[in-house]
């Protein structure tokens, strides 16, 4: 694997820039291929109980290739990843799978209709330059998932987004939602983006609720329940001096909001991806009790690009995690610090080293420290 990455690495540094159209008739028909593979390799530390060296090396699960296409009215667009989860939750080790399969009608002014699998209307792209745990965004460390892909039906109106998501939620404890019972809406979302030229800002909700019976209920009469999730994102970025820099804050709060994996609990030990921490879960009691987990994040960044090859970006952020019993250690505070400075070789490959630093604790539990150095090869067409 080593040597792989190494030699794409030195190809992709000699490939001119290009770009693979493959149909343009010069008015409303045109088709595009398009991809980016993405190589890291690097340092990990992990401190306190887990204390270890890891040296970091690999080719990233979200590199991918895609075909866009636009006929009239009539867009779409067709992307594969390694890993990517397809229909329902259901998704093959190291299998390529659909990270985008879309088709959307423009009604001009009135909107536009999409139907298929894209990024659900609550993630956040473009607020966090965060490379670590496949451009994760700090998600789980005061960030938020920057892409969530799943089947939906969506309305599109002058920056306002509405969807009907396909309703994915999964728990596993004394809650089966499988028998005798199931599913009982599916999940609703609703965004409104704006931008121009000096501002980028988002706000967005999401609600989803999950009915089924209890395995071993304590009394008959309850042995239904509803799991209920829900989440509030927003994000702000204004740029200066002309676009070179700029100031980017974003912030979320949510319930449950693990159990369609748009927010999570996690540690890093010293590796590129994060790992699962703390006693977390969304419990189910035998007597249809729910405790819920309620997140609570905020990251920021400050950027600065010199010119048109380099910039240096410092980024921090914060999770707090709490699970509504007594039962368990409830408390998890998630910090983060990153330094980077991507520098572009041109619009198609670019260097991007970060320096990162991570904590993750438990109140009366577990404590994990580390930091990572890395460096993603990114080169994109």
């Amino acid at each position: 694997m080593k040597k792989v990455l190494l030699t794409l690495i030195a190809v992709l540094m000699a490939v001119p820039a290009f770009a693979i159209e493959v149909y343009n008739n010069g008015e409303d028909t045109s088709v595009d291929i398009y991809g980016t593979v993405r190589g890291y390799v690097g340092y990990g530390h992990a401190f306190n109980a887990n204390e270890n060296d890891n040296f970091l090396y690999g080719v990233q699960n979200n590199s991918r290739v895609g075909v866009k296409l636009k006929v009239g009215n009539f867009s779409g667009q067709v992307e594969l990843g390694a890993n990517e989860q397809t229909v329902l939750g259901v998704s093959a080790s190291n299998a390529v799978g659909l990270r985008q399969a879309w088709g959307a009608y423009s009604f001009g002014n009135a909107g536009t209709l999409l139907a298929g699998k894209t990024d659900t209307p609550t993630s956040m792209s473009g607020f966090s330059s965060d490379i670590m745990d496949t451009d994760g965004g700090l998600n789980g460390f005061g960030g938020t998932t920057t892409s969530t892909r799943r089947f939906q039906i969506a309305y599109q109106v002058m920056g306002l987004n509405i969807a009907i998501i396909e309703n994915d939620m999964r728990v596993n404890s004394t809650f089966d939602n499988y028998k005798d019972g199931g599913e009982v809406i599916p999940r609703i979302a609703i965004s409104y983006t704006y931008k121009n030229p000096s501002l980028m800002a988002k706000v967005g909700a999401t609600y989803s609720a999950l009915n089924g019976s209890l395995t071993s209920p304590t009394d008959p009469d309850t042995r239904w329940t509803t799991i209920h999730a829900f989440g509030i994102v927003a994000g702000v970025k204004p740029t200066f001096l002309d676009g070179r820099m700029w100031l980017s804050i974003m912030a979320r709060f949510g319930m449950n909001e693990h159990l369609y994996n748009e927010a999570k609990t996690v540690a890093n030990n010293g590796s590129q991806g994060h790992s699962a921490f703390g006693w977390a879960p969304t419990i189910v009691n035998n007597d249809g009790t729910v405790y819920n987990v309620t997140r609570l994040s905020a990251v920021v960044e400050l950027g600065y690009k010199a010119n048109d090859y380099i910039a240096a970006i410092l980024g921090a952020g914060y999770q707090y995690t709490t699970l509504d019993t007594s039962a368990f250690p409830n408390d998890i505070n998630s910090y983060a610090v990153y330094l980077q400075a991507p520098y572009t070789v041109s619009k198609n490959f670019a260097l991007i080293p970060q320096l990162s630093w991570f904590s993750s604790t438990q109140a009366g539990g577990a404590e994990q420290n580390a930091v990572v150095l890395m460096m993603q090869a990114r080169f994109t067409f």
